[in-house]
């Protein structure tokens, strides 16, 4: 008997080998439990089925519905356990809210014995980006009290590394329960099929995990569960922009996720959310837009807001223009749309048409310097509008913005000047007004390295050199 299983991503790729963590944004804490529902006697079948019809229909479209994956036992098929994984605590409650949820509620009624909801705390929570499982199974493990942070610290470490290398291990889960029962942890253990479950428990590194364990546990039970059909949600991993080339380019994928991903990362003192604001500015100053939209859930996840993301996008138009910045506007609300961000997002507008002019100048006057000031009025009568329009629409309209500080915004202009290239007058001065408002060298030049591998070289070396000049 098939039981469900919800796929929470339309768009799949073929497995990879690659392991990812079940994780909340920063700032939130994932709400995981295990509900275990038994059927009144041979209605099992009949409660799958209301499930399918109702829940499973709306479940797909709520952002902060992870996941839902169980089985029925084959020892007692009235019995299903499902491991539910929700974003937080408010994702869970609108999945409780939902129409489908409900109509499942009031249909199971008259055939639901019991229910009984566990709520755990997650040890590891590990799977790859897709696959399709027919074998699960559960396991329930007393841990000596004394023993339960090194029980932890091996069961991360093998079951991060089992999801990662052994194709046919598609998720390994394990939760403890709350309170006084922390000791006790429950296991999800996840398989293409039967003989990769087999080939997994025979394999020497499970052999060794289990010795190694052993010793740590007072007792341990295994369910086995009807064959069943489970599809992957990709909900909740971190995956990296390089997840779509795996299949297609697996050798360019892995040499140039090391470089940039972890040898260009281990060289930076930014810290991800400042990293990942370069970045995607940089992104838009070379026009990589499809990269932008596959970097922009990571820059998400890293802690940027997507209030702070669209700051970026917005001052780009003063840099790049509408015509290379109105399709970044589009994809990132893909991907807020896609992540349940309410738009539009709250306004940020500080100025009026009255009090822009004056206020943008008082920017550019922090950035940099005295020299600047009354600038909206200084220059030749043909082109003194555009230095207007450089006070009150470049630095009026945008810099004076909610959302980024003036030394945030200034890093962001840097980049977008960079990235596209040919302006390297503008990029030395706005170099020199990072480092007015305290972006020192070193600081620019950690900025243009992460930025290196989605931006290339040469135009890299020269906004070096423009760095190395306004330090002068």
């Amino acid at each position: 008997m098939k039981i469900l299983a919800l796929a929470l991503l339309a768009v799949m790729f073929a497995a990879q080998a690659w392991a990812y963590p079940v994780t909340s944004p920063k700032g939130k804490t994932l709400k995981v439990h295990w509900a275990v529902l038994e059927a009144k006697s041979g209605k099992m079948s009949e409660m799958a089925a209301i499930s399918a019809r109702t829940v499973a229909k709306f479940t797909p479209n709520e952002p902060g519905s992870y996941s839902l994956y169980g089985g029925i036992d084959s020892a007692n098929p009235d019995i299903m356990r499902l491991l539910e994984i929700y974003e937080d605590e408010s994702a869970y409650e609108i999945h409780r809210s939902s129409a489908g949820f409900k109509a499942f509620i009031e249909e199971r009624k008259p055939i639901l014995e019991t229910l009984t909801i566990l709520p755990v705390d997650p040890i590891v929570l590990e799977q790859k980006a897709e696959g399709r499982a027919k074998t699960v199974s559960m396991t329930l493990v007393e841990v000596k009290p004394e023993c339960l942070e090194e029980f932890r610290r091996l069961t991360v470490q093998e079951f991060t590394r089992a999801v990662n290398e052994d194709a046919g291990v598609l998720a390994l889960f394990a939760t403890s329960e709350q309170g006084e029962r922390s000791n006790f942890v429950h296991t999800l253990e996840i398989f293409t099929d039967d003989e990769a479950r087999e080939k997994y428990l025979a394999s020497e590194k499970f052999r060794a995990f289990t010795d190694n364990t052993s010793g740590l546990v007072r007792s341990a039970k295994v369910f086995t569960n009807k064959p069943t059909n489970i599809l992957l949600s990709r909900k909740g991993l971190h995956l990296n922009m390089l997840e779509s080339l795996k299949r297609t380019d697996p050798e360019f994928a892995a040499f140039f996720g090391n470089f940039a991903y972890v040898e260009a990362v281990k060289e930076s003192k930014l810290d991800p959310r400042t990293r990942y604001m370069a970045i995607i500015a940089t992104l838009l100053g070379c026009q990589g837009l499809d990269a932008f939209r596959a970097i922009l859930p990571e820059a998400l996840d890293s802690g940027l807001t997507p209030s702070e993301v669209r700051e970026v996008i917005y001052q780009g138009t003063a840099y790049l223009g509408l015509g290379r910045t109105y399709p970044f506007i589009g994809a990132a609300n893909e991907v807020f749309a896609a992540r349940g961000v309410r738009l539009p997002l709250p306004e940020a507008s500080t100025t009026t048409p009255e009090t822009r002019i004056e206020a943008g100048n008082g920017a550019q006057v922090e950035i940099f310097g005295e020299g600047m000031k009354g600038f909206q009025n200084a220059g030749p009568e043909e082109t003194r509008h555009i230095n207007r329009w450089l006070a009150g629409n470049c630095f009026g309209d945008y810099y004076t913005r909610k959302g980024l500080t003036l030394k945030e915004r200034e890093m962001i202009t840097f980049c977008y000047i960079a990235a596209q290239g040919g302006c390297e007058p503008q990029l030395t001065a706005h170099a020199k007004g990072n480092m007015n408002m305290g972006n020192d060298k070193a600081f620019l030049i950690d900025v243009v390295s992460q930025c290196l591998p989605y931006l290339g070289y040469p135009r890299s070396l020269n906004a070096i050199t423009c760095i190395n000049k306004a330090a002068e």
